[in-house]
């Protein structure tokens, strides 16, 4: 999998955008009783996304330090 930039169609843009919403959503509802959400919310991403998305996503959310 490429973690080049890919045009997408404003209307494929707005589905994915609208996906990733819902799948935050889904996390945050399981994790908002769990102390230490980071390995939850992993899980998920990586189930629903599988495990290279999942990188490629939380490298492009990470802060640079």
């Amino acid at each position: 999998m490429s973690a080049a930039p890919q045009s997408l169609d404003p209307a494929r843009l707005d589905r994915a955008l609208d996906r990733l919403y819902e799948h935050c959503e889904v996390v945050g509802r399981i994790t908002a009783v769990i102390e230490d959400r980071r390995p939850v919310v992993r899980a998920q991403l990586e189930r629903e996304l599988g495990p290279e998305l999942t990188r490629v996503l939380l490298s492009g959310l990470a802060p640079v330090a």
